[in-house]
């Protein structure tokens, strides 16, 4: 029954593969789900030592919005760039979503935690507004009314040379090496998206290139079968040549790549590794002799780890 479910989804992907074709977070159209997003980060990265204000950041991966960007600017960040493996933004969406998160600012929200996000990761010790980094001072000049009305047109208009303003959104999908001409980024982040990713190599190279001296990655990754199997590391059962197949001609799936394989390029490419949170280990997990090559040899930590999130400084 399970491989009968498989391969109807392998025949779909193969006839009609953009109805399997989901995004790698699908609660990126509500304004609290992105705000929980930053928060985290923002709070991680902040305790580990990224005390100033961002100027610029980047996102892999928005999604079907820009809110966790949106909630980025709100913070005082001038400069935000989504990058995305397919055009997912909608200007109206993103408008409503900014006046949403115009008012959580406002009231200083508390941080919605598992309570009302059960899954989301990293996890938080205090889900309080965070005022010892989001200061009066600052939300002052953050949401004063005119450059919430700069942040609003810059969602409408794209930015260009003659723009005479600080604020910019650029969202560039589908990305490559060769889109992406970015420097002095202070801080690129991503939610659920890294698995998603098929060449990371790549990925990992280019944010190192894009990122300041100093700036930071912080990168939320979701290690589990996606739905692909019964059990959550099931996907390192199957043979490259079922797993081609089960793809079929969707445009992004997952990548099945371990923990491992993202501290070792995060490392290869220049990267401190500040802080890894790996996920608890879960009891639905097949048993070791049914992994298939690539994944037979791989260490504990890989087969255990379900998901993590990382902190890098350059």
């Amino acid at each position: 029954m399970k491989h009968l479910r498989l391969f109807i989804k392998m025949i779909v992907s193969n006839v009609c593969p953009s109805l399997l074709v989901k995004s790698s977070s699908k609660n990126t159209a509500q304004a609290r789900y992105c705000y929980s997003v930053w928060m985290r980060h923002l709070v991680i990265a902040h305790a580990n030592g990224f005390t100033e204000t961002p100027n610029k950041v980047a996102e892999f991966g928005p999604g079907k919005s820009i809110g966790t960007g949106l909630c980025a600017m709100l913070c005082g960040v001038n400069e935000y760039y989504g990058l995305d493996a397919v055009q997912h933004a909608v200007s109206d969406s993103n408008l409503q979503m900014l006046s949403e998160l115009v008012d959580m600012y406002k009231r200083k929200e508390r941080i919605p935690d598992e309570t009302e996000f059960p899954k989301m990761t990293p996890t938080l010790e205090d889900y309080s507004f965070p005022s010892n980094i989001l200061t009066d001072e600052l939300l002052l000049g953050s949401l004063a009314d005119d450059r919430i009305e700069r942040i609003r047109r810059a969602i409408i208009s794209p930015w260009t040379e003659n723009t005479n303003t600080p604020e910019k959104i650029e969202y560039i999908a589908p990305w490559s090496s060769d889109d992406v001409n970015l420097s002095g980024v202070d801080l690129i982040y991503s939610q659920v998206v890294m698995e998603h990713i098929d060449d990371l190599e790549c990925a990992y190279s280019v944010m190192a290139g894009i990122l300041r001296d100093g700036g930071y990655l912080s990168h939320s990754i979701d290690l589990r079968a996606h739905g692909a199997a019964d059990k959550w590391n099931e996907h390192w059962a199957y043979s490259e040549a079922f797993w081609k197949l089960l793809r079929g001609r969707r445009p992004y799936w997952i990548n099945r790549q371990p923990l491992s394989v993202h501290l070792e390029l995060c490392r290869k490419n220049g990267f401190n590794i500040l802080e890894v949170k790996k996920a608890e280990t879960r009891n639905d997990t097949i048993e070791r002799k049914q992994l298939k090559h690539p994944f037979k040899s791989i260490s504990e930590e890989d087969f255990t780890t379900s998901g993590a999130y990382i902190l890098c400084k350059l």
